[in-house]
């Protein structure tokens, strides 16, 4: 990636210790050995790649590209491109690509640095615990893009995405298959395993649990279902499900942590304001709202209505609530990027597409997230054949994880199984704007940015671009 490889950002904090809000100030472009001449210098690019990882970005383009939004009352001309589902190489829309390999380039050049660097022996488990975070981040960062940019995630031999190792400003890598990128994916993750300090469980990072969380992610995703729901398992023994008032209190105010196994510390200053991706977070107003299709969804007894929408919404205005301002009155939210509830519904399908299927189970692990949701009895989920069962699968995290990031792919997941692509409410898309996303579409894929193809001949565009 010559375009990726060519830039770097060093960012430094002051304040730094694990419990401290991410306070960030860019200095300057600065080479690596340059930037990092300590562990304390290795502690300020670590804040600082994590600070660059946009995850607002993905968030935004999972909800309004597919069928949970619709153009806002207060809409300006905000979002258009995507409301009207364009993909454009040109542009790199939506700069998935473009940011994660961005972090990635940094997290190589301070692991490069890092080599150069021998810690005291008091410095030892941070000097550890900085490795092992950046080789963490470089699987998750590598784990989006194959899910964005790969062609085929459930064919090992599918052209996957380059998996990018090292700082060069000579390479041309090209695509590595889908297998591939996951055996680099879990090496990465077996190293940071390794390396991570017993005492590490602040999950505003990395800890073995987000490690445990991503490969059970990733082999659902590459169908690995026996070892999907062993993973699982192993973190649902840990974890409780947030109950109605503590799942209310994890979005509204950050104040309940009780089923977040990884989120990202927003801190005013140097944020991506999530919010800001649907409404004018100063002024009032939203220019993309909530669609009606998971609007007549909600139930006033699932305590997801009351966080989904906003109290100010009307019958005509469905508000996204979801990331509300707090007490400042700013819109600062963490963002809960990796939550227990996730995990049931990746056992909940690797039950029903294992080999031999366990529909029963599969249902029940759906069950228990809408009793720790609903204020009453929830409608009970039986699932009898793989289609009822992801048919409901994918109907609940559509509620459960609703603007976290995930409808897209969960789209191009299940389209060939349910035969359905994106299909949006007929009064979500007025004057124009598409209702369906066939299920053959090359829009299931994302386009490399063209200036990337133009610096690196080895990289081939997706179909259709």
């Amino acid at each position: 990636m010559k375009k990726i490889i060519y830039t770097i950002i060093i960012t430094t904090t002051f304040l730094f210790s694990c419990s401290d809000q991410l306070d960030r100030i860019p200095i300057d472009d600065l080479a690596e050995d340059q930037a990092f001449q300590t562990v304390s210098d290795l502690e300020n690019g670590l804040r600082g790649f994590i600070g660059n990882l946009n995850l607002s970005n993905t968030i935004g383009f999972n909800s309004i590209f597919t069928d949970n939004c619709r153009l806002g009352v207060d809409n300006g001309g905000q979002q258009l491109n995507t409301i009207n589902q364009i993909l454009d190489a040109q542009t790199g829309a939506p700069a998935v690509w473009a940011n994660r390999y961005k972090v990635i380039n940094d997290i190589n050049r301070l692991l490069a640095a890092s080599t150069n660097i021998t810690p005291s022996l008091a410095e030892v488990n941070t000097y550890n615990n900085i490795l092992a975070q950046s080789h963490a981040f470089r699987a998750y960062a590598h784990h989006e893009l194959l899910l964005y940019y790969g062609l085929d995630v459930m064919n090992p031999s599918a052209p996957g995405v380059p998996y990018q190792e090292s700082v060069s400003d000579t390479d041309t890598p090209s695509r590595l298959t889908t297998a591939e990128v996951a055996m680099k994916i879990e090496a990465d993750l077996a190293l940071a395993s390794s390396l991570l300090p017993s005492s590490q469980n602040d999950i505003n990072f990395v800890t073995q649990d987000f490690i445990t969380f991503l490969r059970a992610r990733m082999a659902l995703y590459t169908g690995d279902y026996a070892n999907a729901i062993t993973l699982c398992t192993n973190l649902i023994n840990d974890y409780p499900l947030a109950n109605t008032t503590q799942y209310s209190n994890m979005f509204n105010g950050d104040s309940d942590t009780t089923e977040v196994i990884f989120k990202y510390d927003n801190v005013q200053g140097f944020n991506f304001n999530i919010a800001g991706t649907w409404i004018f977070t100063g002024t009032g107003g939203n220019f993309v709202e909530m669609s009606a299709g998971l609007r007549n969804l909600l139930s006033p007894n699932d305590v997801r209505s009351s966080v989904l929408l906003d109290p100010s919404s009307s019958a005509a205005v469905n508000i996204i609530g979801k990331y509300p301002p707090g007490a400042s009155s700013l819109y600062i939210n963490d963002f809960k990027a990796m939550r227990i509830s996730e995990i049931y519904l990746i056992r909940a399908e690797a039950y029903a597409r294992s080999a031999t299927p366990q529909f029963n189970l599969a249902a029940a692990d759906v069950n228990a997230i809408r009793v720790a949701r609903f204020t009453s009895p929830p409608p009970t989920a039986a699932f009898n054949n793989e289609i009822e069962a992801i048919t409901g699968i994918k109907a609940e995290r559509r509620l459960e994880l609703a603007y976290e990031g995930h409808r897209y792919i969960d789209a191009k997941r299940y389209k060939n199984i349910l035969n359905i692509g994106i299909e949006r409410d007929p009064s979500d898309c007025p004057g124009g704007i598409p209702c369906t996303v066939p299920v053959g579409s090359n829009k299931f894929i994302l386009p490399v940015p063209q200036a990337e193809i133009n610096a690196n001949t080895n990289i081939t565009q997706a179909p259709g671009y």
